[in-house]
């Protein structure tokens, strides 16, 4: 009879002792389950890039570009955050001087959600030589999109260069999913 009551013990004990073992493996194993992994960022190039042609007025002649050359900005999306996308836009290598504001209108196509954002070019050194790729450069635009099925639509802007002009050939079209 005595017997039979330690083994009760023992596996009361070793019960106790599972149980007391199993709370904190459970509960770190859902604390882990809980935290959503975080999705790689990727980045999309708009399918249709924005070209235009942007050139001087006759005044200044000798500083003009003729024929004027046709310019390409090629913006991309990127994303990584939930529901946040950064602008961006590569400019192909061209013969022209100017540099021309760059907006993205976009939508978001899963909520309604819209907005507009103008790509800033960002200052160039003039103590120096400029490579052609560094002539116009633009700071990346980081906006709320919310998550879905995002519509963006970038444009030159409506702010010609003071001594010419700019004519949108066609705006540039991208679609992608935000997480």
């Amino acid at each position: 009879m005595r017997r039979a009551g330690i083994r009760r013990s023992f596996v009361a004990w070793a019960a106790a002792s599972v149980a007391v073992l199993a709370i904190p493996i459970c509960s770190s194993v859902t604390a882990m389950a809980d935290t959503p992994p975080v999705p790689a960022a990727t980045t999309t190039a708009f399918q249709v890039p924005v070209r235009f042609v942007a050139g001087c007025l006759l005044l200044t002649v000798l500083a003009c570009d003729y024929p004027p050359p046709l310019s390409t900005v090629t913006p991309s999306a990127t994303t990584g955050a939930s529901g946040v996308v950064a602008f961006a836009v590569e400019r192909s290598a061209t013969t022209s001087r100017y540099c021309v504001a760059v907006s993205v209108n976009w939508r978001n196509l899963t909520t309604g959600v819209a907005g507009t954002i103008a790509l800033q070019l960002v200052e160039r050194d003039p103590s120096g030589p400029t490579a052609p790729g560094d002539w116009c450069r633009y700071a990346p635009a980081t906006v709320v999109t919310g998550s879905g099925m995002i519509a963006a639509v970038a444009d030159v802007g409506a702010y010609p260069p003071v001594d010419g002009y700019q004519m949108l050939v066609h705006p540039g079209l991208g679609t992608f999913p935000v997480p």
